[in-house]
């Protein structure tokens, strides 16, 4: 299977040995069984929220038993390995480099650190979205803008997001571009490496959610020129709530996204705190980190880190790009088959992401379809419903779903 990279999200050369180690596709019913509510009901949901599966729920509870019962027989060890390796693995998943990884509470924590960093507002410059960015972005966004911030949202043209009226609205004051890579919308894919130009070429920056992107699809975020990056765990990342990923461009780190909180301890340095004073160092020596930690709030969930830990080790053994073509042919047969059944495909066909998002007559019935057949999908308002097949579905799933439609 041809992967369009320019078109959507580039893609991060694997190491050889994870590529030897990921199973093929056909194999994936193995994979299934790792996801007990995946067996339980026909679950086409990752977009909203991928079910727990067995791996990382045995990273947290490791992570937990240290907790419980001391650093013995090896829990000490594991707990320090999971927060120490995880963002080397979450960088190695998007091209990014390990030092441009920070902890975040969720997607929207990273955007603001990253939006407050760059004084937008202060500095009077201006902010371009689109109506395709996560809706509780873009309600931020109506809130600074009703504080003053000079807020610019372009309007989808029937759930296309046209470059010409984002370029439109770009000038020499624009500070910031900010997207959703794949649109939880409706699967729309934002020709980043086209807005990446487009924001440097009037020295501005780009920032793109990619909760409905990494571990769904191929990322690059070198290949697209994307600054900055933010996401949540708990949908294609197979982790949990509570826990998330900001990518700020190494070179952008303090600088040009300021540093507005100060994570770290200060070791006093006079009587009585110590029986000796360094003369050669402040009271208060202060070493604030120089990497992507230095966005972070303080502790974070450290048991959800540790299961995203066990997932993103099964992910990169899994292969995005095969955990892609799994998922692919699902939505493909959805595609071709929805519009007989009455329903309108609203997810533009080159979309290359997991997610097909239809538009039905009758929302009432189709979830009271659903709901006798055991399928979950999301209802997203206005008769629209996202199905988001993951490597826990497999066609079977899909033909449930199509049935219970018909």
């Amino acid at each position: 299977m041809k992967i369009n990279r320019r078109q959507l999200l580039g893609s991060a050369p694997l190491a050889a040995a994870s590529l030897a180690a990921a199973p093929k596709v056909n194999d994936f019913e193995s994979v299934r069984k790792e996801f007990p509510r995946a067996m339980e009901q026909v679950y086409l949901d990752a977009a909203a929220h991928t079910p727990l599966p067995k791996y990382t729920a045995e990273g947290m509870r490791r992570y937990m038993d240290f907790h419980m019962y001391g650093p013995g027989e090896g829990r000490g060890a594991y707990a320090a390995e999971s927060i120490r390796q995880v963002k080397p693995l979450f960088a190695k998943l998007i091209n990014a480099k390990p030092n441009e990884i920070g902890f975040v509470v969720c997607t929207k924590a990273g955007e603001a650190a990253v939006v407050n960093g760059l004084r937008i507002q202060e500095t009077g410059g201006n902010l371009v979205t689109n109506d395709l960015h996560y809706a509780g972005s873009v309600h931020d966004y109506v809130g600074r803008k009703k504080a003053g911030m000079d807020v610019r949202i372009v309007k989808h043209r029937d759930w296309h997001i046209d470059y010409r009226d984002m370029e439109r609205v770009v000038d020499k004051k624009t500070k910031l571009i900010s997207i959703t890579l794949v649109s939880n919308v409706n699967g729309w894919v934002e020709d980043a490496k086209r807005l990446s130009d487009l924001a440097h070429a009037h020295g501005a920056y780009l920032y793109a959610d990619i909760i409905q992107a990494a571990g769904s699809v191929p990322v690059d975020v070198k290949a697209l020129g994307i600054d900055f990056a933010a996401c949540s765990n708990y949908k294609w990342l197979q982790g949990i709530r509570g826990a998330g990923f900001l990518y700020v461009r190494e070179d952008l780190q303090g600088g040009v996204v300021k540093d507005l909180s100060f994570p770290g301890y200060v070791r006093f340095n006079y009587a009585p705190w110590v029986a000796a004073k360094d003369a050669a160092a402040d009271e208060f020596p202060y070493a604030a980190p120089k990497n992507g930690s230095r966005y972070e709030p303080g502790n974070v969930a450290f048991v959800g880190y540790a299961g995203q830990y066990e997932a993103l080790k099964r992910m990169h053994a899994m292969g995005i790009e095969n955990m892609y073509a799994h998922a692919k042919p699902m939505c493909d047969k959805l595609r071709k088959e929805l519009p007989g059944l009455g329903y309108k495909v609203i997810t533009p066909a080159n979309a290359q992401s997991s997610l097909v998002v239809v538009q039905a007559k009758d929302a009432k019935v189709t979830e009271q379809k659903l709901k006798r057949a055991n399928i979950q999908i999301t209802s997203a308002g206005e008769n629209r419903f996202r199905i988001s097949p993951a490597v826990y579905n497999n066609m079977e799933d899909v033909d449930k779903l199509l049935g219970a439609l018909a």
